[in-house]
């Protein structure tokens, strides 16, 4: 586990924190997709987060496959 300067410890993330980053990356993603730049490495990378996010709050890889490309309100 990583230390604070203070030696104070790390403390892991809450499932509601993994949940909101995991929504707020998604979105993100879809927002890249839309793009007209090449972005290919960022989206490559956001990708990666939001299946490793998927996986820390239980989610099914093909669900989470299936909420990437399936448009946000």
């Amino acid at each position: 586990m990583r230390r604070h300067i203070q030696e104070r410890p790390e403390k892991p993330r809450s499932i509601q924190e993994i949940s909101a980053r995991y929504q707020q990356a998604i979105r993100q993603y879809q927002t890249l997709m839309k793009a007209q730049n090449d972005n290919r490495e960022q989206r490559v990378m956001l990708y990666a987060e939001i299946k490793t996010l998927g996986w820390c709050i239980g989610r099914d890889e093909q669900k989470v496959v299936k909420e990437i490309n399936t448009p946000m309100r």
